[in-house]
């Protein structure tokens, strides 16, 4: 009887995961590994045709250069055949100024929030986490694309009929904005 309960238990909490998670994780690290690379073609091959990046998000000049790390997959949430992705994204900043980066009202905000992963200040390094929200959508032929920085054109396109339970999920996730 234990072993039954056990197997069920097992069984349940199997199926109560995503159904890919880690090939959702692996799709959107490639995707945030593109970008450090300046890659964005590649990143875009990935991304739906309305979320094309033209431009890296990534700040990059004589004082700052920003990576991204690890991808770091919370929870996905079924919208149909499409998912929303809630993930915390490492984003590594090195800043010659890092002490007068440390003394910025953003970076007491973000230390407070606990977005601070790690600082060194010897290689000027900042390991930030950033809770972030994406969505994975079937396409017409049949694979699988992506939406990151959601923004009202993509959602527009892929939600028309989903629209409201979109924002309420994102409502419910990031109550911010």
């Amino acid at each position: 009887m234990y072993r039954i309960v056990v197997l069920l238990l097992f069984t349940s909490a199997l199926s109560s995961c995503s159904r890919d998670t880690g090939k959702t994780q692996a799709d959107l690290q490639r995707i945030y590994l593109a970008i450090n690379d300046g890659n964005l073609d590649k990143a875009n091959e990935i991304l739906v045709p309305e979320n094309r990046l033209s431009a890296t998000p990534l700040e990059s000049d004589g004082y700052t250069k920003e990576l991204y790390g690890q991808v770091h997959v919370l929870e996905t949430v079924s919208i149909g055949d499409d998912e929303m992705i809630i993930f915390k994204l490492e984003k590594h900043e090195k800043n010659r100024g890092v002490l007068r980066r440390m003394d910025s009202e953003e970076f007491k905000e973000k230390r407070a929030a606990g977005e601070v992963k790690s600082v060194n200040e010897d290689s000027g390094i900042i390991v930030y986490t950033e809770r972030q929200m994406a969505f994975r959508v079937k396409m017409a032929d049949g694979e699988y694309r992506y939406i990151i920085d959601p923004t009202e054109k993509a959602l527009n396109v892929h939600f028309p009929n989903k629209r409201k339970e979109v924002e309420r999920l994102v409502a419910k996730y990031f109550p911010a904005g």
